[in-house]
């Protein structure tokens, strides 16, 4: 970060992953400024102070913390949030959604995290790795991070191919910053504070194409009509009982339900939605951890093919074989219509 000396008279790093360690982060404020002992008396002594401030909330991604409360009382100062929560925007004069590297910084990182020197024929093997790794940042410092221990740029694919949970799990033994975190170690915290429906509805659109996923794909299997020569209700159990999560107590489709898992997925990013097209897509990294939360992926296949299978009947008979027939490729990616 540059720096800020110049323009601010007081820079306040706190860490905003939880309440105890924004406590923790304001409390120390007060002590160093003889105000107080405690984060009210931090916020007391920062929205009485003249100078201009700046507050950095690092790292606040649980959508549960109502951030607001630990605002300094106040119309003066700045406050910086990084989040990887989009709904905190609504604090914001402005924001900006930080996307993932372009592939020259990729390559970069990747080969300064390794303390690989920058030839070509090594820029052209970080290419191939950084463009397998999504360009994801974390994931790329973690790739370094082994690259650098083992010395294995050129075959560091082969181990990712085959150890791709164990490879991002790893916390490096040297980072380049403070954030205390591997990428799978990320996902997996916000999975466990989902509520059961929204984590079914994650791990199932695992197993859909990553972008260009529709309610609709739901919405639709609930419309099938179980004729004679296909599956009969006891037969598809399972599913049903699935599409229960996102319906009325009458049965009938619920799409506020549906929006509010969605909404829920996004607070932890893990979806991104297109108010436009009102579809959502999921990171490629993230698309494929999905599965590896899944006890038996067999099942959860299945399920999500016979709920894309309904999707499709009901569909034909609605809309016409045609459409139907150009939504399963998008749906689910080397589908064979026999499956279904």
């Amino acid at each position: 970060m540059c720096d800020l000396s110049a323009r601010f008279s007081d820079v306040f790093f706190i860490d905003a992953s939880t309440p105890e360690t924004i406590a923790i982060g304001l409390m120390n404020i007060a002590v160093s400024k003889d105000s107080g002992s405690n984060a009210q008396d931090a916020l007391r002594w920062i929205s009485r102070a003249a100078e201009e401030w700046l507050i950095v909330f690092d790292n606040a991604d649980d959508p549960k913390i109502n951030l607001h409360n630990y605002f300094p009382r106040c119309k003066h100062g700045n406050i910086l949030i990084t989040s990887r929560n989009p709904g905190l925007a609504v604090h914001a004069g402005a924001h900006t959604a930080v996307s993932d590297m372009e592939e020259t910084d990729s390559v970069e990182l990747l080969l300064k995290s390794a303390a690989i020197d920058s030839t070509q024929q090594n820029r052209e093997v970080a290419r191939e790795i950084v463009k397998e790794l999504c360009y994801f940042p974390l994931a790329i410092t973690q790739a370094g991070a082994f690259i650098s221990k083992s010395r294995a740029l050129d075959s560091y694919l082969v181990y990712y191919s085959a150890n791709r949970v164990r490879l991002l799990s790893e916390m490096p033994a040297q980072t380049h910053d403070d954030y205390g975190l591997t990428v799978y170690t990320t996902w997996k915290i916000s999975f466990k504070e989902l509520t059961p429906p929204a984590a079914t509805l994650l791990q199932l659109c695992s197993f859909l194409h990553h972008q260009g996923i529709s309610e609709k794909i739901f919405s639709n299997a609930l419309m099938y009509t179980f004729p004679a020569d296909g599956p009969s209700k006891e037969e598809l159990q399972g599913p049903l009982e699935i599409l229960s999560h996102f319906t009325e107590t009458t049965g009938a489709w619920d799409s506020l339900r549906f929006m509010d898992l969605i909404h829920e997925l996004i607070g932890y990013s893990l979806i991104s939605f297109a108010p436009v097209t009102k579809m959502f897509s999921i990171h490629p990294l993230v698309h494929k951890w999905s599965q590896s939360t899944l006890t038996d992926q067999r099942v959860s296949h299945s399920y999500m093919v016979a709920i894309a299978g309904m999707s499709f009947a009901a569909i034909q008979v609605t809309q016409g074989v045609w459409l139907a027939c150009s939504c399963l490729p998008i749906w689910i990616p080397y589908y064979r219509v026999t499956q279904l």
